[in-house]
């Protein structure tokens, strides 16, 4: 259990690709493109497969609270308002393609703290980081049953 605690921890350590974030605002820029990212694949699958609904709309649910919580940490730090942002994903229903932007997602909470440098703010992200890496998990043991299945 103990290295099952610590998961999220290696998740920070730098390695390969690992990117240096010079400012919170790099931070919550990468976060949102990201977000967005994951957020429109689940809105394709969720259209493509109506087994993925509930799934799919309680993490986009998370996704909101979380987003309102970077919007307060913004204000807290006096940073301007994110804007919508755009995603511009392709192959919207590859559940491979779903689990690397949410690895990607749980990676820029990872490597962002460091450059947070708040320690509500780092709280805050590193809760978001756990709270998506679960989500990771159930998409990868998604990913499992449909391998299961076919």
């Amino acid at each position: 259990m103990q290295g099952l605690a610590a998961a999220p921890l290696a998740l920070a350590a730098p390695g390969v690709g690992a990117t240096d974030y010079a400012s919170p605002g790099e931070v919550f820029a990468a976060i949102d493109a990201l977000e967005a990212e994951v957020g429109q694949r689940l809105r394709a699958l969720s259209e493509a497969m109506a087994a993925a609904r509930p799934l799919a709309t309680s993490l986009l649910r998370d996704h909101e609270r979380q987003r309102a919580e970077r919007d307060k940490l913004r204000r807290h730090l006096g940073l301007p308002p994110g804007g919508p942002v755009r995603a511009q994903a392709s192959d919207l229903l590859s559940l491979a393609a779903l689990h690397r932007s949410q690895e990607a997602l749980v990676h820029a909470h990872a490597e962002g703290l460091p450059a947070m440098g708040d320690p509500i703010a780092i709280d805050r992200l590193a809760r978001h980081m756990v709270e998506l890496s679960r989500h990771l998990a159930v998409i990868g043991l998604w990913i499992d049953a449909e391998e299961s299945r076919g």
